[in-house]
């Protein structure tokens, strides 16, 4: 045991205080004020490790380590067969006079936070996160087919521009600018010209900025329900109100949404393919939605996250082509269509709104690196974007197929797949609305699927209960087994 006159009770209110700190940590911020306060006198001897240990009810291996922190910060001496003692010589910060030692500093409260960083505590966070390199998981394409060589060949040249290049824009490199001005005229008829992109670090960066700029503390945002999840971070932080709205098999339900915040002035939706549910926004609905921002003075951010994809009839005009140039923020990002490391987006912006953009973004990034923009400037105007966007259109609509047969062949009697045009996950409800769909996930989660719960994406109390599950990453095989695996976490 360790030396009776020892005051070993000192210690224990440190150990019992803060369970997130390692015991090492919490010996050695009590033996550290000990010391400061005068408890331990200099020249005391300290008890050996086993013993202490012994006395606290912690390893020995625990006293060592506090010991040695204590011995690094100038609190304790060892003399060789005779032991530890406090040091005659304390370290300056710790010796000193005045009221505030540097252990009065470690354990008074922090600083008060921002109202935001508190909001961010509490943000969403993805049910997805941890299961990105998992099987079947979804929103991530064929990383294979990529093409790496025409990529890389890209990305050489651009390198050796960036020695004679001068900066550009904070709102992105004029030349990629230009090119996705170009290809969102064509593709998606989206009225736009040059001036209007501003180049993101992908759809996150572009969506929040656009909340930013919309919002004030209080104010109601028409959601989809279901919707992506992924923005609630973004709206909680900045003091808006997420206001749930019904999407049915027509897409989302501006009635419904008026009816629960007659004077929201933000919605924010999928409207070419909801997510997660895959629906097309109807062309009534369409014009519904941009008649209600015209005649109010709404805005509506159109997140056009994977429109390339669409297997079954004709491209669909974005909403911003119908006319809502001027109340739309129509956003896209690269990350899904290329590879999740190529980090860029854009924003299409209403020249209104063109000024206040610019400074929020030069006051939070200054503007993005310039040779992965450089990068794909050029694959752009190569004609490379588009050949590997037709080349992964086939191959995943392919795979989506795949995947339709073998879960009606191994799961038809419990799984109902969603009708959609596209994408690169489908949705399948549960025949039986009983079946817990987070329970089946957590089952398969752990053994390496990556599905995901229908049911989460929902924020109301009306939920159905179905898997999403993605199949653009995943090969025959790969498909194949992974339904199989669901089949079995299914059954009983």
């Amino acid at each position: 045991m360790a030396d009776s006159n020892f005051p070993s009770e000192l210690f224990l209110p440190f150990l019992n205080e803060d369970k997130s700190l390692p015991q090492y940590v919490a010996l050695f911020r009590a033996f550290q004020q000990a010391i400061v306060q005068g408890k331990l006198i200099p020249g005391a001897k300290l008890p050996a490790t086993r013993p202490l240990g012994l006395s606290l009810g912690i390893s020995r291996n625990t006293v060592k380590s506090a010991y040695e922190m204590l011995l690094a910060e100038g609190y304790i001496d060892t003399e060789h067969g005779s032991g530890s003692f406090v040091s005659k010589r304390l370290p300056d910060q710790a010796s000193t006079s005045g009221t505030q030692t540097k252990q009065q500093a470690v354990t008074v409260n922090p600083t008060e936070v921002s109202i935001l960083a508190k909001r961010l505590e509490d943000a969403y966070h993805s049910p997805n996160a941890s299961l990105e390199s998992n099987l079947l998981s979804h929103g991530k394409g064929c990383l294979e087919s990529f093409p790496w060589r025409q990529w890389q060949r890209h990305v050489t040249h651009a390198s050796r521009q960036m020695k004679y290049a001068q900066g550009d824009s904070v709102m992105g490199n004029t030349r990629l600018r230009a090119q996705i001005a170009n290809y969102l005229q064509v593709a998606r008829g989206v009225h736009c010209d040059t001036e209007q992109i501003i180049v993101c670090s992908g759809s996150q960066q572009a969506m929040y900025l656009s909340f930013q700029i919309l919002l004030n503390p209080g104010d109601p945002v028409l959601v989809e329900d279901p919707g992506y999840q992924g923005i609630d971070g973004a709206i909680d932080t900045l003091g808006g109100i997420k206001i749930p709205v019904e999407t049915d098999q027509q897409g989302f339900r501006l009635d419904t949404g008026l009816a629960k915040a007659p004077h929201a002035r933000v919605a924010t939706l999928t409207p070419t393919r909801n997510y997660p549910m895959g629906y097309t926004l109807s062309l009534a609905r369409r014009l519904a939605i941009l008649d209600w921002a015209k005649q109010t003075g709404s805005w509506i951010i159109e997140d056009d996250y994977d429109s390339e994809f669409r297997f079954d009839g004709p491209p669909i005009t974005s909403l911003q082509g119908l006319g809502g140039e001027s109340c739309v923020i129509y956003a896209g990002t690269f990350s899904r269509i290329l590879h999740p490391s190529i980090r860029l987006g854009y924003l299409v912006v209403p020249e209104a709104l063109l000024k206040p953009f610019y400074q929020l973004k030069r006051f939070i990034d200054g503007g993005l690196s310039q040779l992965p923009q450089l990068a794909l400037a050029e694959f752009m105007a190569a004609g490379d974007f588009t050949s590997h966007v037709r080349r992964a259109r086939k191959l995943y609509q392919q795979r989506r197929e795949i995947l339709r047969v073998e879960i009606e062949r191994q799961c038809g009697d419990i799984l109902k797949r969603v009708e959609s045009d596209g994408g690169m996950h489908s949705v399948f409800l549960f025949a039986d609305q009983t079946v817990s769909d987070k329970e089946v996930c957590l089952k398969a989660n752990a053994i390496g699927i990556g599905v995901l719960p229908l049911s989460a994406y929902y924020s109301g109390d009306k939920k159905q209960h179905g898997l999403i599950i993605g199949f653009a990453a995943h090969d025959e095989s790969a498909i194949k087994r992974g339904v199989s695996i669901i089949a079995e976490c299914i059954r009983p």
